[in-house]
């Protein structure tokens, strides 16, 4: 039997592609997930059955499924010895997608978060590889690691100098320059570029959908009072977290994806210009009810100096998005595209194509539509795989 350990398992991939091993029956699946106690991680356990709409209770599942508290960040991704050496001796796979996705984190977080788990994580994955029944590792990293490089980035080892909008992405380079020192040295591993992960394209969920939509309401002018940068001819490239999920699960059973490097995302030929995207949401927005304020193009520079008086005026998660658009602004600037040749030649023959963006973000705004007039209702749904209630998850 296939033995995979996914780390970040209620983060938003990881949610979309767990169940995806589960209906292989050949597999059995841990999961590492961020707990306090037992009782803590059962609660977040019964929680991901309750998002794939799978009966805890049922045998087969529980026999395939085991749990561990744990953390990517600390020696033995938090584990005990005896544990970690347990785990080290049946894995023939792992996925590891856990991460923090904070972009105004020092470099020293930012190693302690993005660096060192990676190290953790092959540790284990040597272990395994030791016992011999090892086959291969995936890594989740970031169409960011490109840093500011404008024009086309090719799906190849970025070894130029180059600069990056934030810790993050600086983090994650450099956990790929280690990665493929341990590809040399014999480690099978595959690393996976996604673009901006949305919700999903079939049903229009996602576990934890909060920062795109307020992105959405910033285009649209809803969070500024009706001020937009003026984005020009600039393009964002999103992609539904249904294909990122697939996309890895297909390379993670194929040998001949080894020492490949795939970008999972929309690429030049369907990356959205934000130009077109700040009028669909307004017309979605306008056609379900919503007054929208007179937009007022203004400056990149203009808006940057207007952004502290618009974070005042928000909390949560939208604050932090507003203060997380510096970097978004900035990554907006360098007018990069993607190339997806090696990605879209590889997944063809497993039949697995990007549906056009229009089809799947039309879905996710009408489930974040219907999620919101459920809210407003004050109904309340008892499984968040229905409308009205999401996955708390924080990626790892």
């Amino acid at each position: 039997m296939n033995h995979v350990l996914i780390t970040g398992a209620t983060g938003v991939i990881g949610t979309e592609l767990v169940p995806l091993f589960l209906q292989s029956g050949d597999c059995q699946v841990s999961l590492l997930i961020r707990a306090d106690s037992p009782a803590h991680l059962q609660t977040r356990l019964d929680r991901l059955y309750e998002y794939w709409e799978l009966t805890p209770n049922d045998r087969s599942l529980k026999d395939r499924v085991i749990a561990f508290c744990g953390d990517v960040s600390q020696p033995r991704l938090g584990l005990d010895r005896n544990t970690f050496d347990q785990l080290g001796s049946k894995l023939t796979h792992v996925v590891h997608c856990a991460g923090n996705v904070k972009l105004n984190q020092s470099m020293d977080e930012a190693r302690t978060n993005t660096i060192d788990p990676v190290r953790h994580v092959v540790e284990l994955a040597r272990t395994s590889q030791q016992r011999g029944i090892f086959r291969k590792l995936d890594v989740i990293s970031t169409i960011g690691v490109a840093g500011r490089m404008p024009g086309l980035i090719p799906e190849r080892p970025l070894t130029e100098s180059r600069g990056f909008h934030n810790t993050y992405e600086a983090a994650k380079a450099e956990a790929e320059e280690f990665l493929l020192k341990q590809l040399d040295e014999g480690l099978p591993l595959t690393i996976h570029r996604p673009s901006m992960v949305v919700g999903n394209s079939r049903t229009g969920r996602i576990s934890h959908f909060q920062v795109f939509y307020y992105l959405c309401e910033f285009l649209t002018g809803k969070r500024t009072r009706g001020f937009v940068v003026d984005t020009g001819d600039a393009t964002l490239d999103i992609v539904p977290v249904d294909y990122v999920a697939q996309a890895i699960y297909i390379a993670s059973r194929h040998a001949d994806a080894v020492g490949k490097i795939f970008h999972l995302c929309s690429g030049p030929e369907q990356a959205i210009q934000l130009t077109d995207l700040s009028k669909r949401l307004r017309a979605f927005a306008t056609t379900h009810g919503e007054q929208l304020p007179r937009l007022r193009p203004i400056s990149d520079t203009l808006l940057r100096r207007l952004l502290p008086w618009a974070t005042r005026l928000s909390h949560g998660d939208a604050q932090r998005a507003l203060k997380s658009l510096p970097f978004f602004l900035a990554y907006l600037g360098e007018r990069q595209t993607f190339d997806t040749t090696n990605t879209q030649a590889f997944y063809a023959t497993h039949a697995l194509t990007l549906p056009p963006v229009d089809r799947y973000l039309d879905r996710i705004l009408g489930f974040y539509r219907k999620t919101q007039e459920t809210h407003r209702n004050g109904a309340v749904q008892s499984s968040p795989s229905r409308v009205g209630e999401a996955v708390a998850v924080d990626r790892q």
